[in-house]
């Protein structure tokens, strides 16, 4: 048993660590909880908002999440000065996911050390193997049985969940970005009328004017607005299941239009984003691409087809993953995963793949709690948490 001297003790040492330096506000909220803690009261979200964040009495958890962002926060600092500081000290203080206790424990027997890269992303690659025609099914069979049964579909995401609860405990507002088409007309002689198209090697603004420089014949007319690829809606649906969670709305937004300008990058600050859609459709969202240690190159044969080359996390050579011809005329798909931190405290999240099935089983993976707890479990073994930052490769 730890007295009440000892907790204000331990207390009094995290507070004046480095991981709270320049940090009142968050050396204010542990106080409190400690204090709270000791006079044998849990704190509520209500009260926390009040006493600490001097908020009004009609203060609403739903639609203010300042209290649960900071103790996130908080959480991330006491996990840094453990790390630091205070990985030998005989007790640690912790607050439980889901609660507002502090509670006192020895320090565990054993913790593993994780190394920290150079850059904030971790590389998390496992390949899962989501195969609708390999003997046995797989784990694609498993996620289709599993997701007709309507009481997995409708239990909501876990608020505490790794992926997700960033971008809800932010105050930045969450755009999701949609991959969209460019759409053109062009005028057919033999039918007298003009033809939409979509031309999945004119993704861009430079490659529609290369287009028109090198076929003068040819009249071509871009559109203002673009096209919806046929996954989007299936995506939609999925990702509704996650906003409902968290009880929060989102803006819906065309990469087409929203990252129109070359050079202005305005639209990706202040504001949490998850990009769903094929890799040539990132657009402008590729300046998020550049931070990631990862490049992808589509087939020149077919549009749908590419390879994924990362870097190996044990050697200094590369790692390449390509889509592959399997049995029966059906081909592998390659799908990915990344979740990147912003300038400030910005959190990107890029669901993209090469075709429509990677890009539609990464998002549905991601949005039911049965596909995150694939990924929980195929991690545990290389990390002691999972990694805030990551990228990841989905074979389909």
């Amino acid at each position: 048993m730890i007295d009440n001297s000892l907790k204000i003790k331990i207390l009094g040492k995290i507070t004046s660590s480095t991981a709270f330096q320049n940090s009142d506000k968050y050396s204010t909220l542990l106080t409190y909880l400690v204090e709270s803690t000791i006079k044998g009261k849990i704190p509520k979200e209500y009260s926390i908002a009040i006493d600490v964040f001097d908020k009004d009495k009609n203060f609403n958890p739903s639609e203010d999440t300042i209290v649960r962002y900071y103790i996130h926060q908080l959480r991330k600092k006491i996990n840094d000065y453990y790390e630091t500081e205070g990985k030998n000290d005989e007790f640690w203080l912790v607050i439980p996911k889901g609660h507002y206790e502090v509670k006192f424990q020895p320090k565990p027997k054993a913790v593993k050390a994780i190394k920290k890269p150079d850059s904030p992303l971790i590389y998390v690659l496992i390949i899962l193997l989501i195969s609708a025609f390999a003997a046995g099914g797989g784990y694609f069979y498993k996620y289709y049985h599993l997701k007709r049964n309507s009481r997995i579909i409708s239990e909501p995401i876990n608020t505490n969940d790794p992926i997700w609860s960033d971008f809800f405990a932010n105050d930045f507002p969450t755009v999701l970005l949609i991959g969209n088409h460019f759409l053109y007309q062009e005028y057919d002689n033999e039918l007298q009328r003009y033809r939409f198209i979509i031309d999945h090697k004119i993704t861009t603004e430079n490659e529609y004017k290369d287009f028109i420089k090198n076929h003068p014949d040819r009249n071509l007319i871009k559109s203002d607005q673009g096209s919806l690829p046929l996954n989007s809606i299936f995506n939609l649906n999925d990702l509704c299941h996650v906003f409902y969670s968290f009880n929060k709305t989102v803006d819906i937004e065309l990469s087409s239009v929203y990252m129109a300008s070359q050079f202005d990058l305005t639209n990706i600050n202040d504001r949490n984003i998850i990009y769903i859609g094929g890799f040539r459709n990132l657009r402008k969202f590729n300046y998020i691409m550049d931070k990631i240690p990862v490049s992808y190159k589509y087939s020149k044969k077919d549009f749908w087809r590419g390879k994924i080359i990362i870097p190996d996390d044990k050697t200094d050579s590369l790692v390449t993953f390509q889509s592959t011809d399997l049995k029966d005329g059906h081909y592998s798909d390659l799908g990915f995963i990344a979740k990147v931190p912003g300038n400030k405290q910005e959190n990107y999240l890029i669901l993209a793949g090469f075709a429509y099935p990677a890009q539609i089983e990464v998002v549905r993976m991601l949005s039911q709690n049965i596909g995150l707890s694939k990924i929980y479990e195929q991690t545990n073994d290389k990390y002691e948490t999972f990694p805030d930052y990551f990228f990841m490769v989905i074979e389909v």
